[in-house]
């Protein structure tokens, strides 16, 4: 987020109005009718990405019914992939980068517990993004009476999204690693521009866990925990959307997450050939920043919109959007759900369907924080990717995730306990000695 009005991706520095982050970068392909002037999926061109991520036009052949998730990866089938369980393999599918073996599944961590854990992240401007900070620092606290940590939870978050810059961080790994710190939970502004600094991090003995985002081209060091919860919201939408033009709201160019999610969407509208994208947006993970160009773009092109795709937490923002201009609120995936969403759609129910996929703060730092510590507690990652999916939403099970009568602009996230996205149970399946970190080390 981020990404989020409750999204927790890393942040591409680079696309930013400073201060508010009123209005972004909008690339719109011809969208002023459903016929000729807008641009089928199949040949919509890629928003700018500052890097990395590939070219949605590598990703994998459709040839499924439309709503079915088209398997894009991994670019690398023959490598660490083949000795995964299949249910592993079959989740890996989603991930269309190289998957690789992890070196801290081989190189021993020689620092023993208790360890000192830093946290580098963007500036909050989120419900998910404070709690992940809440979370991380309520975990340390049950880590340092087990005694696996000592000190504090040493963090560099700044104060303002204008601060938060991939320069600023590559400062702070590099001033953490001078500083001893053992072990670096990172949420990125740029993968690309920091995977230098991951890299002298880790040839350092210092592991950076990414937090929800996928490795950048070249970076061998990291560890990240992924959710990838886009793909069955989306393409679940999809089958809902079935036809029709729709637009796309990005997070924020340069982001690695935010590629690889752009490019998921575009394959799996290689399924759909009756639905074209009408325009691509940025709306920085930021449910302010969403509805400000969403409104935009529907007052220049009122014309009806079957659907919108959009890379998690801005649903709320576009549902504004849409109500503002007097328009039917269309099948919007929601993809990082927020409690405002789900309780509007929950509300709607009887005359609104799509599908969804999210997990709280607290949920994702549990998770960041105990792949932290097996990973100094050299229990092996199996490889640099550590992919969690979470379990779709539907209106069969919205009931479950939803929380009746919240406002839309609803600050809550979705419920459940920290250990709902991925316990100890699931772990085990991602690390070659199962077992919590323990401070017998």
């Amino acid at each position: 987020m981020i990404r989020k009005s409750t999204r927790r991706w890393g942040l591409g520095g680079r696309a930013w109005a400073a201060a508010a982050g009123v209005l972004l970068a909008v690339t719109v392909t011809a969208a002023c009718s459903s016929t000729s002037s807008t641009t089928s999926a199949s040949s919509a061109p890629q928003a700018s990405s500052g890097g990395g991520g590939g070219s949605a036009t590598a990703a994998a052949a459709g040839g499924g019914a439309c709503g079915t998730p088209v398997a894009v990866g991994p670019a690398n089938p023959s490598g660490v992939y083949k000795t995964l369980s299949p249910d592993l393999q079959k989740v890996y599918q989603s991930y269309p980068g190289d998957l690789l073996a992890s070196p801290w599944a081989t190189t021993k961590i020689t620092a023993k517990p208790p360890w000192k854990i830093g946290y580098i992240a963007f500036a909050i401007t989120n419900p998910y993004n404070q709690h992940v900070l809440d979370g991380l620092k309520a975990q340390f606290a049950k880590a340092k009476a087990a005694g696996l940590v000592t000190g504090d939870l040493v963090t560099n978050i700044p104060a303002t999204m204008a601060a938060s810059t991939a320069e600023q961080q590559i400062s702070a790994i590099q001033q953490m690693v001078r500083q001893g710190v053992n072990a670096i939970i990172l949420l990125p502004v740029d993968s690309v521009a920091e995977t230098p600094a991951i890299n002298a991090a880790g040839k350092a003995g210092v592991p950076i866990i990414l937090a929800d985002t996928p490795p950048a081209p070249g970076d061998t060091y990291s560890v990240a925990a992924w959710t990838q919860n886009q793909v069955q919201a989306d393409a679940g939408a999809l089958g809902l959307i079935q036809s029709g033009n729709i637009v796309i709201v990005k997070g924020i160019a340069g982001n690695q997450n935010d590629v690889v999610l752009y490019n998921q969407k575009i394959a799996n509208l290689k399924n759909c050939p009756n639905i074209h994208v009408a325009a691509t947006l940025y709306g920085n993970w930021d449910q302010g920043t969403a509805k400000t160009v969403v409104s935009q773009y529907l007052a220049s092109h009122p014309q009806p919109l079957a659907g919108v795709l959009q890379d998690g937490g801005m649903m709320a923002g576009i549902i504004q959007a849409f109500q503002a201009n007097g328009q039917k609120v269309p099948v919007i995936a929601d993809a990082q759900c927020g409690g405002g969403d789900l309780s509007w759609w929950l509300a709607n129910k009887s005359t609104y369907k799509t599908v969804g996929g999210c997990i709280n703060g607290f949920q994702g730092a549990y998770t960041y924080f105990n792949v932290t510590l097996r990973v100094l507690d050299n229990k092996g990652p199996k490889a640099n990717v550590l992919e969690m999916p979470i379990t779709p939403i539907t209106n069969d099970n919205l009931a479950t995730f939803a929380k009746p009568g919240l406002p839309l602009t609803s600050q809550d996230e979705v419920g459940g306990p920290e250990t709902a996205w991925c316990d100890d149970t699931c772990l085990n399946g991602y690390f070659n000695v199962t077992g919590a970190a323990t401070a017998s080390s």
